[in-house]
């Protein structure tokens, strides 16, 4: 059972996926193939411990237009999904995903038009009609990310791949400048900021009736640490695994955040960076942590 409805008002396009999936999406949008093989292929928030069940209930924060339900909805029975997605564009190609999905009439889906944070209310977010999955609460942040981003990651990918052209490049050629103009500032140029509802972790488990959340999967974009605030003590034990991606304005916090957790029950706490790179800290690209309790294998009550 699913409560997703389609708003035909808004503009959307249908993106092919290599395993034939079609998913909508903004017309724009220039993520969908990548974020396709961050869950289909790479199973980015099922790492570590972190796993799905038949008849799991899932939280997912920061839904964007659901290809991580999707996967879960294709490979597991009777699950209980709860996405949160609060921008209206992405959340109506969500709510299209869910509905024409073969698999949603054996699963209970519910679609939430509202931000998780550390307490209900309102905020701004930032919307990327190119790239809806980077949406954000904080745009600033976002773009000194994708400035270091296209500082270091571009130029050290090739790096790894041929030193001699990169030290080339690097000599005769503005790279940053031409990856900077060709790619982010198109995104913010087409920017759209609005207004959206704000609700915490814990309001969702009561007015849903989430006796417990076995997956917690966060992709906020730099809102992360505000949703995990929003749990209060009493719910903390009934929130069974996490997978969150950590935005690099956080990682200093890692250490006591993975503390916090384990004082919390958790068992198990990794934190992955970007393939490849051996120190969280020195990579300018976002990192995932994974929580799990001792007692996924026991009893579910």
């Amino acid at each position: 059972m699913s409560n997703a409805t389609c708003d035909a008002t808004v503009p959307m396009k249908q993106f092919g996926c290599p395993n034939g999936l079609l998913v909508w999406n903004s017309p724009q949008s220039g993520d969908t193939r990548f974020i396709y093989g961050e869950i289909f292929e790479r199973r980015c928030y099922e790492r570590h411990g972190v796993t799905v069940r038949d008849g799991d209930v899932i939280l997912d924060v920061g839904a964007n237009v659901g290809l991580f339900a999707l996967s879960v909805m294709e490979r597991f029975r009777s699950l209980t999904i709860v996405c949160a997605e609060p921008v209206p564009n992405t959340r109506a190609c969500l709510e299209r995903n869910i509905a024409e999905s073969p698999r949603r009439h054996d699963h209970d889906v519910t679609v939430l038009a509202s931000a998780i944070g550390a307490t209900n209310g309102e905020a701004t977010i930032s919307f990327f009609p190119r790239t809806p999955g980077s949406s954000t609460m904080y745009p600033g942040d976002r773009r000194r990310e994708w400035e270091t981003i296209v500082d270091e990651i571009t130029f050290l990918q090739l790096w790894r791949r041929n030193k001699l052209l990169a030290g080339l490049l690097a000599l005769v050629f503005p790279w940053r400048r031409y990856v900077f103009t060709r790619f982010v500032e198109p995104m913010f140029d087409d920017m759209v900021t609005l207004r959206v509802d704000v609700r915490t972790v814990s309001d969702v488990m009561r007015q849903h009736g989430l006796p417990r959340v076995d997956v917690l999967k966060i992709d906020v974009e730099g809102a992360e640490l505000g949703v995990l605030e929003g749990i209060e003590e009493q719910h903390w034990p009934h929130i069974r695994q996490l997978a969150v991606e950590i935005s690099p304005a956080y990682k200093s916090s890692l250490a006591a955040l993975t503390g916090r957790l384990r004082a919390r029950g958790f068992a198990e706490v990794v934190v992955e960076s970007t393939p490849g790179v051996t120190s969280v800290l020195d990579d300018p690209m976002p990192c995932m942590l994974y929580a799990v309790r001792a007692q996924r294998e026991g009893s579910r009550s």
